[in-house]
Order: C-alpha cells, then sequence, then structure tokens
C-alpha cells in the first residue's frame, strides 16, 4: 500500500506533527509514504521532517522514484492563504507538482490534511483516478474565521469536494459535529479518529522550572499556541490580571504578538512572559500549575494532551474541542460566558483542592494511550484497506 500524505505547511502545529509521527508509525506497521507540504510563511516557525528522521527528497528526485518514493517532499513557494487557491503563483506551481507526484507515485491513497491541501490535491487525485481518497479535518475555518459571504463560499466548496472524498475523519466529535451542521457532508460520514501524538518523557517538574527560568518557589500557569485570533489568548492575559498572584508564560508565535504584546504592557506588566515558539515545551509543561485554553474552538488540542501526559491539569472553556479533550476528565471546562474571570476561579478552586487536582491529574494520564501514533496508524491503515477492498476495480489492477 502506497499513500501520499499532502499538508500545507510543516510548521510548529498538530497537523505536521501528526503527519511526522503517522509517518514512522505507518512506516513500522509497512505501510510506505510520501509526504508533500508546502512552505511556511515568514510568521511561522518550520518542524522540519528532515530533522524528525523522514529522508528529504527533491521534487524532481520524487518524480525520478516513482512508486518507489518514500519520504519528505517540499513544495517551494506554496504558503497558507485561501486566496492564493485562486490567485497565487506559488499555487499553480503546486499544482503542476501534485500532478507530477500524482502521476509517477501512483499512490493507492492520498490523505489529505488541513484545509488548503484538501482544496487542491484532492481534486487533482481524482481526476488522477486515485483509488481511495481521505480528508482529515484537524479542525476547520468555517466559522469565525472569515467574513460571511466568504465562510459560505466555504462551506459550498468543502461540501462539493466532501462528494469526491472517499474518507472524512474529524480528529473529534465536536468537529465531526459541527462539520455536520455546517452542510458538509451527513454525520454518519465523518469517520472521527483521535490525533497520533508522539510523546517524549516530560522533564521532572524542577529539571522543567530550571529550563524556564522560574525564580526558586514560583507558581506560573501557562497557554500554548499559534498567536492568532482563534486561540484568544487576551484572555489568559486577562485571568492572570485578574489573579491575585498570577504568573503566566504565553508560548508561540504568529500575527498577533504585538497586540498580546501590548496587552501585557497595559493589563499584567512583569506578570506575563511572552517565550515566543518554543519547539521542546512539551517536555517541559511539568513546571507549571496548570494549562489554560481560551480558545473559541480547537479540533483537538495537542497541548492538552502533552500537559496531562506531564501531570498538569488543563482549565478551558467548554467550547468544541476543548470539551473533547476534558471529556475524560483531566481538567475543568468553565462556561464562556464566564470569562476570564471564570479561568481564574477554577485555577484557584484547583489549587485550594488537592484531591480534586489529584483526579484531574490521574483521569488525564489514564487517556494518553489512544493518541499514541501505532494505535492511530493502525486504524487508519486498516481505514485504508477497507476503502480499497471496496473497490473492485482496484482489487484487479492493483500493482503489487
Amino acid at each position: 500500500m502506497r499513500v501520499m500524505r499532502v499538508l500545507t505547511r510543516p510548521n510548529l502545529g498538530g497537523p505536521c506533527r501528526q503527519a511526522i509521527a503517522l509517518w514512522h508509525a505507518h512506516r513500522e506497521l509497512g505501510v510506505a509514504t510520501l509526504l508533500v507540504t508546502g512552505a511556511v510563511d515568514a510568521t511561522e516557525t518550520l518542524l522540519s521532517p528532515a530533522a524528525a528522521g523522514i529522508p528529504q527528497l527533491s521534487l524532481a528526485a520524487a518524480v525520478a522514484a516513482g512508486p518507489a518514493a518514500s519520504g519528505w517532499v517540499q513544495i517551494d513557494g506554496w504558503t497558507r492563504g485561501w486566496l492564493g487557491s485562486v490567485l497565487g503563483r506559488g499555487d499553480r506551481r503546486a499544482r503542476a507538482a501534485l500532478r507530477a507526484l500524482l502521476g509517477s507515485h501512483r499512490p493507492d491513497v492520498v490523505h489529505t490534511h488541513t484545509s488548503k491541501a484538501g482544496w487542491l490535491c484532492r481534486p487533482l487525485a481524482r481526476a488522477a483516478a486515485v483509488p481511495a481518497i481521505v480528508h482529515t479535518f484537524h479542525g476547520h475555518v468555517l466559522r469565525d474565521y472569515f467574513v460571511p459571504p466568504v465562510a459560505m463560499w466555504l462551506r459550498r466548496l468543502e461540501r462539493r469536494l466532501a462528494a469526491i472524498t472517499d474518507v472524512l475523519v474529524a480528529v473529534s466529535g465536536s468537529c465531526a459535529d459541527e462539520l455536520a451542521a455546517a452542510g458538509v457532508a451527513p454525520r454518519a460520514r465523518f469517520l472521527v479518529v483521535p490525533p497520533a501524538v508522539a510523546i517524549a518523557p516530560p522533564l521532572p517538574a524542577a529539571a522543567a522550572a530550571a529550563a524556564l527560568g522560574f525564580a526558586p518557589g514560583e507558581r506560573r500557569l501557562c497557554a500554548v499556541g499559534r498567536l492568532v485570533p482563534i486561540k484568544r489568548l487576551q484572555d489568559f492575559i486577562d485571568t492572570i490580571a485578574a489573579l491575585p498572584d498570577g504568573r503566566g508564560d504565553l508560548v508561540g508565535d504568529g500575527p498577533e504578538r504585538a497586540a498580546l504584546a501590548a496587552r501585557i504592557a497595559a493589563r499584567a506588566p512583569d506578570r506575563v512572559r511572552l517565550l515566543g515558539a518554543r519547539p521542546g515545551i512539551a517536555g517541559e509543561l511539568a513546571a507549571y500549575e496548570a494549562l489554560l485554553l481560551p480558545s473559541r474552538r480547537e479540533g483537538w488540542p495537542l497541548v492538552a494532551i502533552e500537559a496531562q501526559a506531564a501531570a498538569v491539569p488543563v482549565v478551558g472553556y467548554d467550547v468544541p474541542g476543548v470539551r473533547d479533550a476534558l471529556a475524560a476528565g483531566g481538567g475543568v471546562l468553565v462556561p464562556p460566558a464566564s470569562g476570564p474571570a471564570g479561568l481564574a476561579a477554577a485555577v484557584l478552586a484547583l489549587r485550594q483542592d488537592p484531591v480534586r487536582r489529584a483526579e484531574c491529574v490521574r483521569l488525564g494520564k489514564a487517556a494518553i494511550d489512544r493518541f499514541a501514533p501505532a494505535a492511530v496508524a493502525a486504524v487508519l491503515r486498516d481505514t485504508y484497506a477497507a476503502t480499497l477492498a471496496a473497490r473492485p476495480r482496484y482489487h484487479a489492477q492493483a500493482p503489487s
């Protein structure tokens, strides 16, 4: 079985981390993967698949290797941005590159991740008669990202693409529910597969605190994510400001960095550190009192899984994605209407109730096994196999 996995960009975010984890896990299961990505832009941090042990191939080398190609191919000039799907020269080059790879590699399965990769590659895969087309929604951009006319256009686009996609995957039940409610496809068409998360052993709390430069005995909260409006990170700053002894670290980078720095200066000077992107933060989470998730919505926040593995409770708004991450425990859900004051009250409640805190830690750690890359890869391999088995023409003509 040959899989071509396509991702818009290899940035320091959940989809790329999952693609890397699945490449290695599928190799162990005998499934060869050609990972194809675009490039990061100036506001993003690269998460290089090559640095994670995936052989990097040039486009020419991958095309020349044909069906034997396995590794990572980066298409230069292909970056994020939905307008580029219509207007961008880089996206026209990306389409040409994807056509060449589809023609030479002849994958059994094309599995796209993230919106733009799905927009560009699924029609090309259908035109190339790829036997099975799969798309994973790691979240969606159909609400809270664009003005209503654009959001309506995107819903119609996703509905058309769903009609040519064999398997629609959502990383959480609430993500699938929202996509169905938006009319992308009936709820029964969505297969919920949790994210694949390779969890490295976390540092002990004292060592993590030292690495982060904590003062002796200092207690801090953290929020981790790309600095974009959907993450609602101003509420993290306001939560710190609402706590009498609040201290916090905001970890990540993105276009809202300057605005958030200004809010820190106005609301919590000397109490919130803006640390920027920190690739090793997963191993350092044990230093923190709690992880805060003030997002408007998530697909499934990987940092919540990492916090639970590090024995750190999670406090977040009761919104799609966060709700799924804390459904089995591992933290506290707060009504969004309660705002930063509600998040601050939840932090104080955990601080004052060590039994409840210990139960959150226990439940969080008990829930992480299902995110093991080997387990998720096996579910996807079986899904691919079942989809291909339902293709009599493929079954009769499949290459060896």
